[in-house]
């Protein structure tokens, strides 16, 4: 019988393989980029990086304390998005560690690593292979745990209707600045809005300034950013951005790789940054209000709500759960 211990050891030695000199992962982040030019072999190795941090035994079996460990094994559907790299592992780590059978459908813009590390923890742990299985189609499961689009979420949610479900959509992630911040807090800041091209959900896409700072003081921070123009995918959406406002004859900005525009909207559109200046409370909890279902997290200088530091928005900790939806809990509840 398969126990938690063993599935903990099993993924905390996985993460000791997730390093640049193992060949065979070499290769598919390689194949990756190849096949999908967004998912850059430098942005791989930082997801990659992150999740050797994650995966130790101390962290696991600190994740998992509060949960129980199922007796009775489900078949969890995890449908996977592939915007930045390795978005479904963390969906897949959460089924395997709660007991559950993952019924995995990984996403085509990002399948080769994912199945190269489904492989590993099955050679780790051989009884593991029986709590994975990879799908064209999700059939036959008993729950799911899907990740997509605004459109994909429609789908998922007609034609999962009858199945127990955990399903997201497009959220974005704001944030709040007091004027207090140093130098290096902006340039975490930076990292938090154009890590992996911005485009994670986790990705900062607004920032609301207090009226007296000058929105150039962020900008002069992103500029160790500046060479995202060279990026084909990446400069085309700045171009075709920047045409759109030049014919409008709407006010904005341009740092030469992105437009930052004074709009009082979470959603910028890629290669885009909107900001707007606050002048009191209750203006930012009216925005936080109205928006509250379409906002990942908040980064930044505001006691009223939960808030992450800088620079921490791609590096979430395990109990940092997609849409603070507690995954653990829908699957021990199962």
């Amino acid at each position: 019988m398969l126990n938690q211990k063993a599935i903990i050891d099993a993924f905390a030695r996985l993460g000791s393989k997730l390093n640049s000199t193992d060949e065979a992962l070499q290769q598919m982040v390689t194949k990756t980029y190849v096949a999908n030019n967004w998912l850059t072999q430098e942005n791989y190795w930082l997801a990659l990086g992150h999740w050797q941090r994650e995966l130790v035994t101390d962290k696991l079996l600190s994740f998992v304390d509060r949960y129980t460990f199922t007796k009775t094994p489900r078949r969890v559907g995890v449908i996977m998005a592939g915007n930045i790299p390795l978005v479904g592992f963390h969906d897949l780590l959460c089924v395997i560690l709660s007991g559950h059978i993952a019924v995995i459908k990984p996403s085509s813009d990002d399948k080769y690593v994912m199945l190269l590390l489904i492989h590993w923890l099955a050679e780790l742990e051989p009884k593991l292979a029986d709590r994975m299985e990879v799908v064209e189609r999700v059939n036959d499961i008993d729950a799911v745990i899907a990740t997509g689009s605004n459109n994909s979420f429609r789908y998922f949610e007609h034609y999962f209707r009858d199945k127990p479900s955990l399903l997201r959509k497009n959220r974005k992630s704001m944030a709040i600045l007091d004027g207090s911040e140093t130098e290096g807090d902006l340039s975490l800041l930076g990292d938090d809005v154009f890590q992996y091209f911005g485009l994670g959900c986790r990705n900062v896409s607004f920032i609301y300034l207090p009226a007296k700072m000058n929105v150039t003081t962020i900008l002069d921070a992103f500029m160790k950013y500046q060479e995202l123009a060279n990026h084909n995918k990446y400069a085309n959406n700045y171009t075709y951005h920047r045409a759109l406002l030049l014919m409008n004859k709407e006010q904005h900005l341009d740092t030469g790789f992105a437009l930052p525009k004074e709009r009082e909207n979470l959603h910028a559109p890629l290669a885009c940054i909107h900001y707007a200046y606050y002048q009191n409370e209750e203006q930012l909890d009216t925005f936080i209000d109205a928006n509250s279902s379409d906002i990942q997290c908040i980064v930044g200088n505001y006691s009223k709500v939960q808030t992450i530091p800088y620079g921490k928005t791609q590096r979430p900790d395990l109990q940092d759960f997609a849409d603070g939806i507690d995954a653990m809990k829908f699957l021990s509840s199962l």
